[in-house]
């Protein structure tokens, strides 16, 4: 081929790929590209989750003598959800709590001082009227003044301990009011006690044992009551996507559970750093979305799948 030739097709071929780049359907394509690389569909995978959820702790040994609740029932704050019999060990645990030793060591402290305290009052009395008459020298006034204000001090001590003592138990028998789900009166210990739901809301767990006549160790939850209404649904979003979210985003979701059925929810909380940091990788950020459960339809665990429509498209 002449050199001629080669370079009139060159220019051929360079006007063509210059007209197809200017032509409207390549244009077209390209803004939804380069001009805006982020895309119009964002889906996460996430678990449902109650909104808030508190669980019931069997503070002391014992023996479950009534089961008042099932899972899924609702029940109010307060509400008597078990009774327990204390067993021997914890009763004896909690009678040496309402009678804190140390409170006996301080009384009897205090008394057997204040006792000093009067007789060194009295001493230096004595000693002031002998004085006068110039009977006891004035070294012997100056040690019984120093052993009254060494007592005086000792006293004042002893009684801010003392009622330091007292205050804590006090605290310490509303904590164990609290515990035991009764009130405690004359310093008897109840034979049975109560486990009371501490919050609003429904039973989503119990724990697999329990039932009448079952025996139970100590600080073990029993029971768990949980917020359904609304439920909240954690994702983890790569940074990509959670940079293009923000807090009141709408978002489809639907539930493998449930194919059928389409719910809407809402970001509710976006954090600003990653549960992890790992210069390497990037990062994955804890999203949050509220989804609103009137019916109690949906349960904490189910899996969700989440469609969030972004750049000018609404989701349904």
């Amino acid at each position: 081929m002449s050199k001629i030739s080669r370079k009139f097709l060159g220019s051929v071929l360079t006007g063509g790929i210059i007209i197809f780049i200017m032509s409207p359907a390549f244009l077209k394509g390209q803004s939804n590209t380069v001009g805006d690389s982020r895309p119009s569909e964002i889906i996460l995978a996430g678990k449902l989750y109650c909104s808030l959820k508190r669980s019931v702790i069997m503070f002391f040994p014992g023996e479950i003598a009534s089961l008042a609740v099932a899972p899924g029932q609702k029940v109010a704050a307060g509400k008597v959800l078990a009774t327990c019999r204390l067993s021997p060990e914890a009763v004896v645990n909690i009678q040496r709590r309402l009678s804190p030793p140390q409170i006996r060591d301080l009384e009897a402290k205090v008394l057997e001082t204040r006792k000093n305290l009067a007789v060194a009052e009295e001493k230096l009395k004595g000693l002031s009227e002998l004085a006068k008459e110039k009977l006891v020298s004035s070294q012997s006034i100056t040690q019984a003044k120093r052993d009254k204000q060494a007592l005086a001090k000792q006293l004042n001590s002893l009684e801010k301990g003392l009622a330091k003592e007292r205050q804590m138990a006090e605290a310490d028998l509303q904590l164990l009011e609290k515990q035991l789900g009764r009130s405690i009166k004359g310093g008897l210990v109840p034979k049975e006690v109560a486990l009371v739901a501490p919050i609003s809301g429904h039973i989503v767990w119990i724990h697999p044992e329990l039932r009448q006549g079952t025996e139970l160790k100590a600080n073990e939850p029993v029971f768990q009551i949980g917020i359904m209404d609304p439920m909240i649904i954690r994702a983890k979003a790569h940074e990509i996507e959670a940079m293009q979210l923000a807090i009141g985003d709408r978002a489809e979701v639907t539930m493998e559970a449930l194919p059928d059925r389409k719910f809407q929810a809402q970001v509710s909380r976006l954090p600003w750093s990653p549960a992890t940091l790992v210069m390497e990788q990037p990062s994955y950020y804890d999203v949050e979305f509220t989804l609103a459960n009137p019916e109690f339809t949906l349960r904490e665990g189910l899996k969700a799948q989440i469609v969030l429509r972004k750049s000018g498209q609404e989701n349904n």
